[in-house]
């Protein structure tokens, strides 16, 4: 396993789009120059050897920071956050894929819910979605999105988010491959053809999908 280096902060301040780039660049070496690794007991961080990488995790801790704080409005920007994010990483995936050098199968989940009316680890259901990231038509969407970093969403005192939140519920959604699942969360999850399962059938899933 190799730890990859990005110039990010953790937590409130991660920087999103860097360790986004920080992962494509690990996932598509050589095309892209290894990024630095940690080496356990090692002083400083050495380059990546130039290896073909199958598996890559792109951990985001902010949703759950804001959940343990019970900040439910900044949760919705933060969510809007990861969710840019994540079409940045895809950007970048499709990027690679173009050269017909690599496929990239992109999978989005959590490990736990933190509900922001509890504040704490529980035990619901988290929404999974997997697909490969070059499926069917999501070429015009990939290409619209902007790589340039964006800052971190803040909140105003006694800012309202009701009509980000309608905003949300209006804004047109499209299944481009599998189900006809269009959206992520856990309602939409529910309606989904993988169903129900535990943690520890993930992998078996994913591989199933390859």
């Amino acid at each position: 396993m190799h730890l990859t280096e990005s110039k990010v902060a953790v937590g409130c301040r991660t920087l999103l789009t860097s360790k986004a780039t920080a992962i494509a660049k690990a996932l598509s070496a050589p095309l892209q120059s290894c990024p630095s690794v940690f080496v356990p007991g090692e002083d400083e961080h050495k380059p990546a050897e130039q290896m073909a990488t199958i598996l890559g995790f792109y951990t985001l801790r902010l949703l759950m920071i804001v959940g343990h704080d019970k900040a439910s409005i900044f949760k919705v920007k933060a969510m809007e956050a990861v969710d840019r994010a994540i079409g940045q990483l895809a950007s970048l995936f499709w990027q690679a894929e173009s050269t017909r050098n690599f496929e990239y199968h992109l999978c989005v989940t959590g490990d736990h819910s933190t509900p922001v009316d509890y504040g704490d680890h529980a035990l619901e259901p988290v929404p999974f979605a997997t697909d490969f990231v070059g499926a069917t038509g999501v070429d015009a969407v990939i290409m619209k999105t902007s790589l340039e970093p964006f800052p971190l969403p803040t909140i105003k005192c006694g800012e309202d988010q009701t009509e980000d939140l309608e905003m949300m519920e209006e804004r047109s959604k499209q299944a481009f491959s599998g189900d006809s699942v269009s959206g992520f969360g856990e309602v939409a999850a529910a309606r989904g053809c993988l169903g129900r399962f535990s943690g520890s059938e993930m992998i078996g899933i994913v591989q199933t999908c390859l």
